[in-house]
């Protein structure tokens, strides 16, 4: 479905635009009649209305999302397999060495938790082997021999296995959860599942999980849960991520997860994880930087405690030129924003302690120095 809105002011046309990608439509803001051609933005042409910038139409319109009959099964082999490669995704493999000493059997023990994610990336990247450090040691892993080789010419090799953590879901319960909701989607060989929860039936899923997806950081955090990498569609696998993660197999369950999972977000706890995955997801693609009046929109939602955040977004708008935000700015907002990113770097709402610290961006830098201004500080 495609909103087509006329003439709107920045505001308005970034509100409607935020919350309509959410709900899976397209929405363009057409020029009004004094509105004019500005020139290009990310490929598309862009045109001028009251200061606002927005795509014009792409002249096609969206994938078409097909009902798909609750009597289509997705058959038990193909869901186990999704399962498996899901449940992996939102409990990522722990790896273990044994430890041996001489003459015994040895022990198995845990690599750190930092050491199994390593050796988890080259198991994505289809590596047989590489390299991992741990303790100040260079360790080769061997995917096909299943050993660790540290560099030390005279250590012995180090058997490894790896061990599956199993969420605490029903794969039955969840098959009937999803497939109330789902609807085919194109492409077909698409690596997350041939079919999704989007359109009206995303709508629906939010409806009765009682959250508004355009105004409510909780829709983000689920999208995150579920690593989803289009707004507002939840491929088959993504959806089984997400509610591996979150350890729920019905409507119930998740509805119950939403206020863990929202605080989760506003505590902090998982804003973070939840912030650097909004980037990327608000994208269009081949877009690399992201529209100054979309990124305040996210800002709202993730950052609502950010005494700064509309002071920081009127001076944005005003400074910065193209008005757009990249990802390294967007990640050092989230560092400033929350005051304790680096611990050498703490700075208060009121900006009192910032200096010049190289390890801030030149931009932070005028931005504190108009904010004094404006102050009179």
């Amino acid at each position: 479905q495609v909103i087509l809105a006329e003439g709107l002011s920045s505001p308005h046309a970034s509100q409607l635009i935020f919350q309509g990608r959410w709900q899976g439509l397209r929405v363009w803001n057409r020029p009004s009649a004094s509105g004019s051609r500005t020139g290009n933005f990310c490929g598309r042409t862009t045109y001028s209305t009251g200061g606002w910038r927005s795509p014009a139409p792409l002249g096609r319109s969206p994938s078409p999302i097909q009902a798909m009959d609750s009597s289509a099964a997705i058959d038990s082999v193909t869901w186990e397999s999704d399962c498996e490669s899901a449940f992996e995704m939102a409990l990522p493999p722990r790896w273990e060495f044994r430890d041996r000493a001489f003459g015994s059997p040895g022990i198995w023990r845990p690599f750190p938790e930092a050491v199994s994610a390593e050796i988890n990336a080259l198991v994505r990247r289809g590596q047989r082997r590489g390299n991992v450090s741990m303790g100040g040691v260079e360790l080769v892993i061997d995917l096909q021999d299943m050993v660790a080789m540290p560099s030390d010419q005279y250590a012995v090799p180090r058997m490894l296995r790896k061990s599956i953590r199993q969420p605490n879901v029903n794969k039955k319960t969840l098959k009937q959860f999803y497939m109330k909701y789902m609807e085919a989607l194109p492409p077909a060989d698409h690596p997350a599942g041939p079919d999704a929860i989007a359109g009206e039936k995303f709508l629906d899923l939010f409806k009765d999980l009682e959250v508004d997806p355009g105004t409510d950081v909780a829709a983000l955090a689920l999208a995150a849960a579920c690593n989803a990498s289009e707004m507002g569609v939840f491929r088959r696998r993504e959806f089984i991520c997400g509610c591996a993660a979150l350890e729920v197999d019905t409507i119930a369950d998740l509805r119950g997860k939403m206020s863990e999972v929202r605080e989760n977000v506003l505590s902090g706890k998982s804003l973070p994880e939840v912030y650097a995955y909004t980037f990327g997801v608000a994208l269009e693609p081949p877009c690399k930087v992201l529209p100054l009046e979309e990124a305040a929109q996210y800002w709202a939602l993730l950052l609502p405690s950010w005494p700064l955040r509309e002071e920081f977004c009127e001076w944005a708008g005003k400074q910065r030129k193209g008005k757009v935000i990249n990802k390294d700015l967007w990640m050092m907002v989230l560092k400033l924003a929350t005051e304790d990113g680096w611990a050498n770097l703490i700075v208060p709402a009121d900006l009192s302690t910032y200096d010049e610290n190289p390890a801030w961006p030149v931009v932070f830098d005028e931005f504190v120095e108009y904010y004094r201004a404006q102050k009179g500080l």
